[in-house]
């Protein structure tokens, strides 16, 4: 006979698959499964199911503890798959596709078909049990009675028993708990003598009632369910809310009694616990049994009682909850991680509420993850290992002994201390935290030092775990009041906020720095206090004494610092606490004192900030960054400056060797940005000559000599030295020919962004000074009055003329000009008089001299005028240079190719030198730029220019027979 087909719709598949997972309650009974489920519905086909948050780690108890959030039929115990669960967060976290930290409890019974043998296989990642029969109605259920143990934390593992089993209805119970990762869960069943290969468990033979179930008592709730005591006190729960299980409860008990204090008790007939005044201070978490006609339940950690000692002295008032002061500080937890974010502590509502002794939780270096006690929920994770919380942590610190607490918050993740006023502000603000150690990381240590006044400190904590460790303590130490580093005591702690103090406002110094040379002594002027209008202060103390030299000293009544003789050069920044009767305030970098070693003997006067002559230059600092504005240079007379001060050197070469200059800057204290800096005084030559200085910067930086030092607005083109615009660190040099005694110095820079580097440096090859920073003995932080030069020199030349050189020069002024002095050179460096002519004294007409070398230098040489007054002050211009051909030449021969040069030229010996001969490379300026000895016998040299500005150069060959010029153009 031919079977008929039937066409289904689609819709009709959706109405199948509905009923084939369960959801759908209108599935046809099986056989013998009447009755209701353990949630009071019809029963029906498939197993009741329960997700909790959380894993729950092998504790079973951890299903009786509270009523689960979703509860649904599942038709089989088939999940493969990540994804086959469902939607099933919440209460699971994770994602729809792959759900991760939750636990499930499935309950029912299984139909045998016929008696025999069978086998029961049970695949997971992570733990699952299995019980039948009367072991699945334990409440709660024995590892011990478990047909499989699959537990633990692992990847998917099968575990498999084999039962004879009559035909009939067997109850059943599952449990399974998923970590992180896989989520595999499968029942399966076998049996040869009924006929059935190894295949999920049908949910044609799976019933959600529970057969012939006990009426044991289902659950207990205490709300709330802690108490917290100070020593000496009684406190009792409320009663308690039951579910019996149909039958009547006829006696309460504590079931984990022997590992109680004898003062923990409980009503046998109202389930009221109590803790006597006996019970010693700690935390006692509290198992209760339940018993009626038809057996008994235990249902764990269902109340707590936090015992405390006294609270310290001056703990008054309610703590944030309302409740009567503790020794300790005012716990509330939250579900999910803050993600250093402080209003998520007011956007949400915690779902508990305790005292804690301490701070010392967690699962690293501190203990393990079960310090926390049980805090599931809000907590996911397990009892032993909660994970994505946060806590907020209330309350204040009594400390008995005044000064300087160092406080270390270490967690895993994020934490953030405020202290005081801070740590009740609305709304609180990260960036007032005594210590951010915020974001997520491993464990992690932060601190901050902080001074501190006999009484009662405000403290707030926030924290975050969002997985892996959850370290949380609050350590401190005081070694001047014998605390070493530990765990802040429950002794000093207080749960209750005290209302808002008020410290000491503001200080100032007027000066805020003063200049002091070595080997003196010198002091600040009091400070200016603001009180805050509650009393006068009361006293001043040195707050970074310890980073700083012995000679700095504060008079702890009048606030004056002082800075002794035996102080060694540098600058010192100096840190104040103002103490009042409300608390104490720290004000960093109140005063500064610059030690320089003396001045040079010429520095004498008042310098730009009024203060006495000293080592180093005059430094003010202000805000913004001065060369991307029009007429930048006018930036430092339209602004003023926020901090002045000396500075005995410019060697700012890291971020963190400026000091603390926010503000004005921006950024941080280690590395500050978007500033500007002008440093006038002067130098000491103490060898006239050329010198060479190199000016190193990022950002932009000028320097200015002498009188262009001096302009009110210095012009850029007149710079000695021009390293302007934004720039990584780069370095630029210039020469001067300087005289004897003090120069003007004047230097702009400003730092943008990124790195802060400013060093100046010189040189001087005629007096054998190598490249080295300008020492701080030649500084002088005094600016020299405009001088008029001595003379006014119109013209200088020198020209071959026969034989000799004639040099001629014309002065338009002169005042009280001694002399003139021709001096010559072979090297531009080493220069030796040729002849003196006197002066005109003081002159305004035009005045016309001459001078003959009779005996000239051969081939190349210079020619400078050294000019005296009557006081012996003498000053250099500019050398001219001079070329003897003929005769005179009798050095070696030679050509250059290719000439002009582009990076690299050939220098060719005409004849090969009979002597070891000096090559020397001199620009137009006479500057002796490179030189060598070329070895007797020396054809051919090949030397790079590369390094060399485009220009003409001469190449002068010199040896004992005489010496020659080549001219080498370079483009």
């Amino acid at each position: 006979m031919k079977k008929s087909s039937t066409l289904i719709l689609p819709q009709q598949w959706l109405l199948l698959l509905l009923l084939v997972v369960g959801s759908f309650r209108a599935v046809a009974q099986p056989t013998g499964c009447t009755g209701n489920d353990p949630g009071g519905n019809p029963a029906t086909n498939g197993l009741y199911a329960e997700y909790y948050a959380g894993y729950f780690a092998d504790d079973h108890a951890f299903f009786t503890s509270g009523p689960a959030p979703l509860q649904r039929v599942d038709a089989q115990v088939n999940f493969a798959a990540d994804s086959s669960w469902g939607n099933i967060a919440p209460p699971a976290s994770g994602s729809l596709t792959d759900p991760e930290l939750y636990s499930t409890r499935f309950r029912g019974s299984i139909r045998i078909p016929v008696s025999g043998s069978y086998t029961f296989y049970l695949t997971s990642d992570d733990a699952s049990y299995l019980w039948l029969d009367s072991a699945a109605q334990d409440l709660p259920a024995l590892t011990s009675r478990a047909a499989i143990n699959n537990g633990g934390a692992h990847g998917a593992i099968t575990q498999q028993v084999t039962l004879t089993l009559t035909a009939g209805y067997h109850n059943v119970l599952i449990h399974y708990g998923e970590y992180l990762y896989g989520n595999t869960l499968v029942w399966e069943w076998a049996s040869a003598d009924a006929g059935i290969v190894r295949a999920p468990v049908p949910s044609s033979v799976l019933c959600t009632r529970v057969q012939n179930a006990r009426q044991l008592p289902l659950a207990i709730t205490y709300s709330p369910n802690t108490a917290t005591a100070s020593n000496g006190t009684a406190v009792s729960s409320g009663v308690p809310t039951v579910n019996d299980g149909g039958l009547p409860i006829t006696a309460f008990a504590i079931a984990n009694a022997a590992a109680l204090p004898a003062g923990i008790s409980i009503n046998a007939s109202t389930g009221v616990l109590t803790a006597a005044a006996t019970v010693p201070t700690g935390q006692y978490s509290v198992n209760v049994s339940l018993t009626n006609a038809d057996g008994v339940s235990t249902f764990s950690g269902v109340f707590s009682f936090t015992i405390l000692p006294p609270p310290p002295s001056g703990c008054a008032g309610t703590d944030p909850g309302g409740a009567a002061p503790s020794a300790g500080l005012y716990m509330e937890f939250y579900a999910g991680y803050f993600m250093n974010d402080p209003a998520f502590f007011t956007t949400n509502t915690p779902s508990l509420r305790r005292i804690d002794a301490q701070l010392a939780f967690g699962n690293g270096s501190s203990g393990s993850g079960s310090s926390w006690g049980n805090i599931l929920p809000p907590a996911s994770g397990s009892s032993n290992n909660p994970e994505d919380f946060s806590v907020r942590v209330r309350g204040s610190i009594r400390v008995t002994t005044p000064g300087f607490y160092t406080l270390y918050l270490t967690s895993d993740d994020g934490s953030y201390l405020w202290l005081d006023n801070a740590a009740i502000a609305v709304p609180v603000l990260n960036s007032q935290a005594s210590i951010d150690n915020g974001g997520m990381h491993g464990e992690e240590t932060d601190s901050t030092t902080v001074y501190l006044t006999v009484g009662l400190h405000n403290v707030l904590i926030h924290y975050g775990e969002s997985e892996g460790g959850n370290v949380l303590r609050l350590e401190w130490k005081n070694t001047d009041a014998g605390i070493a580093r530990q765990v802040i005591p429950q002794s000093v702690l207080c749960s209750v906020v005290q209302p808002e103090r008020f410290p000491p406002l503001a200080l100032s110094y007027s000066p805020a720095t003063r200049t002091v040379v070595s080997g003196t002594t010198q002091s600040s002027v009091a400070p200016v206090v603001d009180a805050n209008g509650h009393g006068p202060i009361t006293g001043f103390v040195l707050a970074n004494a310890a980073a700083l030299p012995a000679g700095i000293t504060l008079n702890a009544a009048t606030g004056v610092l002082t800075a002794g003789t035996s102080m060694t050069t540098g600058t010192y920044a100096v840190d104040v606490v103002a103490i009042n009767a409300e608390g104490a305030t720290l004000f960093r970098n109140s005063y500064t004192f610059v030690i320089t070693p003396p001045p040079p003997a010429a520095c004498i006067g008042t310098g730009p900030g009024g203060q006495g002559a000293s080592a180093g230059l005059w430094g003010e600092y202000y805000a913004g960054y001065f060369d991307d504005l029009p007429n930048n240079q006018a930036f430092f007379n339209t602004n003023t400056p926020v901090i002045a001060r000396t500075e005995p050197s410019i060697n700012f070469t890291t971020p963190e060797t400026w000091g603390n200059l926010v503000p004005p800057g921006q950024g941080t204290e280690e590395n500050p940005d978007f500033f500007s800096l002008r440093l006038r005084g002067s130098f000491y030559v103490a060898t006239a000559g050329m010198y060479t200085f190199y000016l190193t910067s990022d950002d932009a930086s000028y320097l200015w000599l002498d009188n262009a030092a001096l302009a009110a607005t210095p012009a850029t083109s007149a710079a000695l030295i021009n390293n302007g615009q934004g720039h990584p660190p780069i370095m630029v040099k210039d020469s001067v020919m300087l005289a004897v005694g003090l120069h003007n110095l004047l230097i702009h820079y400003g730092e943008y962004v990124g790195g802060n580097t400013l060093v100046l440096e010189w040189s001087s090859r005629a007096n054998s000074i190598a490249r080295q920073l300008v020492p701080t003995t030649s500084f002088c932080s005094v600016v020299q009055p405009v001088r008029p030069l001595p003379v006014s020199l119109v013209r200088f030349g020198a020209k071959a003329s026969g034989p000799g050189v004639e040099v001629t020069w014309q002065t338009a002024q002169e005042i009280e000009n001694d002399y003139f002095e021709v001096e010559r050179s072979a090297d531009g460096r080493s220069f030796e008089a040729v002849g003196r002519v006197a002066g005109a004294g003081s002159t305004s007409s035009l005045r016309n001299y001459r001078l003959v070398d009779t005996t000239p230098l051969a081939g190349l040489s210079y020619y400078r005028l050294k000019q005296v007054d009557f006081d012996a002050t003498t000053t250099y211009n500019e050398p001219a240079v001079v070329r003897l051909t003929g005769g005179t030449d009798r050095g070696p021969a030679a050509s250059v190719y290719p000439n002009p040069s582009h990076g690299a030229f050939v220098l060719r010996m005409t004849e090969p030198a009979a002597l070891d001969t000096q090559l020397q490379v001199l620009d137009m300026r006479g500057r002796c730029i490179y030189t060598e000895t070329l070895p007797a016998g020396t054809k051919e040299r090949a030397i790079r220019t590369t390094s060399w500005q485009r220009g003409v150069y001469a190449l002068r060959l010199t040896n004992a027979k005489g010496s020659s010029t080549v001219r080498l153009v370079v483009d």
